[in-house]
């Protein structure tokens, strides 16, 4: 009998300190919401939800809850954002961060049978803090899906613009909140405004093919971006990106820049001096 409530007691206080700590990961949203980029691998996918989930309480989403688990149907943080519009996030969380295995095409056809018929919702997206293939982008464009990836995720992390800022979401024009939230550039201008007026607010913007052909990078795409993740692990800050729905764009600034960090950091006898080629 001893042995028996010693026992009882042992469980008791072991299913009392789950409950505790589940209180703590549900009631720290400042810790979390702080949360560097470097930090973000080291979480597991119900922590990066409630991480996720936090963010959108900063940003001053209503209504906010992470619903993540069996059964979600594909839904792990559900809002209303400032304008009544209905947030439905799947969140992708990857141990190797830029190293591990992309989010897929089957992860965003999965959300768009879900976000909309099951969730209602009027904003979907896919966030992780990884990387996301070609495919899976393109079918997210036709599908009217939304990406935030390991670069968007930086900044919606690092920085006080919110989410709808960041994706370049308009508001709807009936609140007060449509008139002020401004839009990123390369949102709200063509191709051939951002060769006149986009160089006094910002510089002009380019994607890492344009950026290679024009000289400010001497690596193609591909080993550009196997750079930005080496970098990473090296403790050099990526360059700010602006996200327009298809590519991430950078001023020449930003790129020479995060260059100099890298060659830098890499040393002077190091091959990141050389121009290779791919």
């Amino acid at each position: 009998m001893p042995i028996m409530l010693l026992a009882s007691a042992a469980t008791g206080w072991a299913l009392a300190t789950k409950r505790h700590r589940r209180q703590l990961v549900a009631t720290s949203p400042c810790r979390r919401a702080c949360c560097s980029p470097a930090r973000v691998d080291g979480l597991d996918h119900r922590e990066f939800e409630y991480l996720i989930r936090d963010l959108m309480i900063r940003d001053g989403a209503d209504k906010v809850k992470r619903v993540g688990g069996a059964g979600d149907n594909g839904a792990d943080v559900i809002a209303v954002g400032p304008t009544g519009q209905r947030w439905v996030i799947q969140c992708k969380h990857r141990k190797q961060g830029l190293t591990g295995a992309p989010v897929g095409v089957r992860e965003f056809q999965i959300l768009n049978g879900t976000g909309r018929p099951v969730h209602k919702g009027h904003v979907v997206v896919v966030v992780t803090n990884g990387a996301v293939t070609g495919r899976a982008r393109g079918f997210a464009q036709d599908q009217n899906l939304h990406v935030i990836d390991r670069f968007l995720l930086e900044d919606w992390i690092e920085t006080d613009r919110p989410v709808w800022e960041l994706l370049g979401i308009t508001p709807r024009a009936h609140t007060a909140s449509a008139v002020s939230a401004p839009k990123p550039v390369a949102d709200t201008m063509s191709d051939t405004d951002l060769g006149s007026g986009a160089d006094e607010q910002q510089g002009l913007l380019y994607t890492l093919a344009e950026a290679y052909e024009a000289g400010f990078v001497p690596w193609k795409p591909t080993t550009m971006r196997q750079y930005l993740v080496r970098s990473q692990r090296r403790g050099i800050p990526l360059p700010r990106s602006t996200w327009d729905g298809q590519a991430h764009h950078f001023t020449e600034e930003q790129l020479r820049t995060w260059l100099e960090n890298w060659r830098a950091k890499a040393g002077p006898n190091s091959k990141v001096h050389e121009l290779p080629s791919e």
